[in-house]
């Protein structure tokens, strides 16, 4: 059985250490942006968390007629998603018959709609006055260039076991394969092209004979 050893790699080439240095510049910058973006997001979601409108009180008997299934998804899709000017309109189309009853109480019933009607108002204004939906703008923007700065990084030929094990820890350290819930620690899959690239860098930087 032939022995296997691993030799210890030459200096990296000028040209391959500063190609690394320079990428891992530009993913040192993205990921300062991207940790700035993350605080102001926060912050303001916490601000928007503390200040926005309490959910108004709905009774969805009411509005939709006694029968089993009113559940909390229910209350949730007529509060931010339900089209209520077409609710609306087919509560009056029906003169007031639900699935399982006559209600009769039409005004009553659009009266809870326009509850929810002010609580849409009231909780776009809370999100605006934060700025919410230009700062998720930016926090996506940001995520994307640090996930391609790091990207770069990993693809790049590595020019020492020191980079070679920044990439191992960035695709298998403690930060991407700690324990989820009840279940132990696993290793993430990744595209192939970037094992291969590490593959690559240890084949290159060290010889078995």
């Amino acid at each position: 059985m032939s022995s296997v050893t691993i030799t210890a790699p030459a200096r990296p080439a000028a040209n391959s250490l500063t190609a690394w240095q320079s990428l891992m510049a530009a993913y040192e910058a993205a990921k300062t942006a991207d940790d700035e973006v993350n605080a102001r997001f926060d912050a303001a979601w916490a601000a928007y968390e503390a200040g926005k409108p309490a959910e108004p009180d709905i009774d969805l008997g009411l509005i939709f007629g006694s029968f089993p299934g009113l559940c909390e998804a229910t209350r949730r899709r007529l509060l931010h998603s339900d089209d209520l000017d077409e609710l609306q309109r087919k509560i009056l189309a029906a003169k007031g018959v639900t699935r399982w009853e006559r209600v009769d109480r039409d005004p009553e019933r659009i009266a809870e709609l326009d509850k929810v009607r002010e609580f849409r108002r009231l909780l776009a204004e809370a999100e605006q006055r934060h700025d919410l939906s230009a700062l998720d703008d930016e926090w996506g923007e940001a995520g994307r260039r640090l996930s391609e700065a790091q990207a770069a990084l990993l693809l790049a030929p590595a020019p020492d076991y020191k980079a070679v094990r920044w990439k191992l820890d960035k695709l298998f350290g403690p930060k991407v394969t700690g324990a989820l819930a009840d279940e132990g620690r696993s290793v993430p899959a990744w595209d192939a092209e970037l094992t291969d690239a590490i593959i690559a860098d240890m084949a290159r930087l060290g010889r078995t004979v």
